[in-house]
């Protein structure tokens, strides 16, 4: 199977919602910060210097990550899934790969994600990228129960 990950393009955000959608209620409800997020992908991480990653397979979108600035020298990591019928093949890890170059390449010191302890199967992703749980600092999304950082520099 070929898989190919491209940036940003808005033909692809009615498929950045919709992924997105589909685990975030899986477990929970969509919250005001998802839908700053889904629902103006541009303004809330294209036009503040993020980036939105769409892993595809052929032509179809089957996966997707967002990089969003926080502060001066941290990226968000935030919004990645893959399709169910898609998981356990690794593809998680190129997205993270992706996002971790493209930190660097920016210069970004520091990646953070906020996350929730009943996501195991990304937790454990995280574990293997190092990513060091740290007291939870944010509000932004009431499913958080937890941080973790991951320092480049």
């Amino acid at each position: 199977m070929a898989f190919e990950i491209v940036e940003h393009k808005s033909k692809y955000n009615h498929d950045f919602y919709i992924l997105n959608k589909s685990w975030i209620e899986r477990h929970w409800q969509l919250e005001e910060a998802d839908n700053q997020t889904l629902l103006k992908p541009e303004k809330s991480i294209i036009q503040m210097g993020g980036q939105i990653f769409f892993l595809l397979h052929e032509t179809k979108v089957i996966g997707t990550v967002a990089m969003i600035p926080n502060k001066k020298h941290t990226l968000e990591l935030a919004k990645m899934t893959v399709k169910k019928e898609f998981r356990g093949l690794g593809l998680s890890k190129k997205l993270m790969d992706k996002c971790i170059d493209f930190a660097k390449e920016l210069g970004y010191n520091e990646i953070f994600l906020i996350s929730n302890k009943k996501l195991k199967t990304a937790r454990e992703l995280y574990n293997k990228y190092n990513f060091k749980e740290v007291p939870i600092d944010s509000k932004k999304y009431l499913r958080g129960d937890v941080k973790l950082i991951l320092t480049l520099k």
